[in-house]
C-alpha cells in the first residue's frame, strides 16, 4: 500500500509538472498535450519499474519470479493511473467537446485535489492526532499548489 500510494504521489507531481509547462505555451492542439502527458509519466513509470528490477536485483542476486514483477508493475502502475483524468480531459479537448484551457486548468486542479485525497487515504488509520492528520493533508495539497505557484511563476 505505501508503495502504492508513493508512487501515486509521484505521478500526480509528474503530471501536475507537466501541465503546468504546457500552460506556458499557446494552448492549441490537445493531442500534444496528450503525447507530453504520457511522455512525462511513461517515462516515469519505465523508471519506477526499472529500478525496483535493479534493487531486487541488487538485494536478492536474482531476477524477480513473475509474482514480483507483477507486482512491480501493478505498484508502478500507479504513475500512469495518476495521469488517467488529465489525459481523458485532454481527449475530450482533442474531440473538441472540452476547450483545451479547460481540460489542462480542471486537470491541474484535479491533481491537487487528488493530492489531497491520498493523503487523507494514508492517514486515516494513523494514531496520529486528529490536528497531526490535519496537517499532513494540508501540507501535502500546499505542495500541490507551490508546485502550481512555482510553475506558473516561471513559465
Amino acid at each position: 500500500m505505501a508503495a502504492a500510494l508513493r508512487e501515486r504521489i509521484y505521478g500526480s507531481i509528474a503530471c501536475l509538472s507537466t501541465l503546468l509547462i504546457v500552460t506556458g505555451y499557446p494552448l492549441s492542439q490537445p493531442w500534444v498535450e496528450v503525447v507530453d502527458v504520457l511522455v512525462a509519466t511513461g517515462g516515469l513509470w519505465a523508471a519506477s519499474v526499472l529500478s525496483d528490477y535493479v534493487a531486487h536485483l541488487a538485494v536478492h542476486q536474482h531476477t524477480p519470479t513473475g509474482r514480483e514483477l507483477g507486482h512491480m508493475v501493478r505498484v508502478s502502475g500507479q504513475i500512469m493511473g495518476a495521469s488517467a483524468v488529465p489525459l481523458l480531459l485532454l481527449v475530450l479537448a482533442g474531440l473538441t467537446i472540452l476547450p483545451i484551457h479547460t481540460a489542462v486548468w480542471i486537470g491541474i486542479w484535479v491533481l491537487v485535489a487528488e493530492m489531497g485525497l491520498f493523503a487523507l487515504v494514508s492517514v486515516r488509520r494513523t494514531s496520529f492526532p486528529w490536528w497531526g492528520r490535519f496537517l499532513l493533508i494540508v501540507s501535502l495539497m500546499t505542495l500541490g499548489l507551490l508546485v502550481v505557484f512555482l510553475k506558473t511563476l516561471a513559465h
